[in-house]
This record gives structure tokens, sequence and C-alpha cells, in this order.
């Protein structure tokens, strides 16, 4: 079996995204609150925001995550990526 990583810092799968997307999660917030997704270095986030329902997908360069790497907050933009 193959496997796409989206997340390689949380070891999160295509298909983990995917699973939680048709459970209901329709943001960038949702799938880090459920996921972990863009929640370390942030590369990922515009992979799993593809994965996301078009209303969402289309908002995601808008959108802004927070992430705690050694328990400090940062704000990172997801239009940078």
């Amino acid at each position: 079996m193959i496997r796409m990583y989206i997340c390689i810092c949380n070891a999160i799968t295509e298909k983990t995204v995917i699973e939680a997307v048709n459970n209901g999660a329709s943001t960038l917030g949702d799938l880090q609150a459920e996921l972990g997704v863009a929640s370390c270095c942030g590369c990922c986030a515009q992979t799993a925001s593809e994965y996301l329902p078009q209303d969402s997908a289309s908002n995601a360069a808008a959108q802004e995550y927070v992430s705690e790497p050694r328990s400090r907050k940062a704000i990172v933009s997801t239009a940078l990526w």
C-alpha cells in the first residue's frame, strides 16, 4: 500500500485527511484540531486545504493557523506557502 503523507511532522496521511473531511471537517482549523495538521512547521497547510470543500479551499490562502512549537505560539499565514 502506498501512503501519501500530507503532514510529515505528525505522520498524517492523505487517507486520514480525506476521512476527516468526509466526517465533517470543513476548515483548516477543523483539521488542525482533529488531526494536528499544520500545527508544527506549517508546510502542509496549503496541501491539506486542497482536500477541504471548495468554499473553504478557495479561502485557504486568507486563513491563519496557530502552531505551538516548543510551547510558544506562532501565527503564520498560509499565504506564505
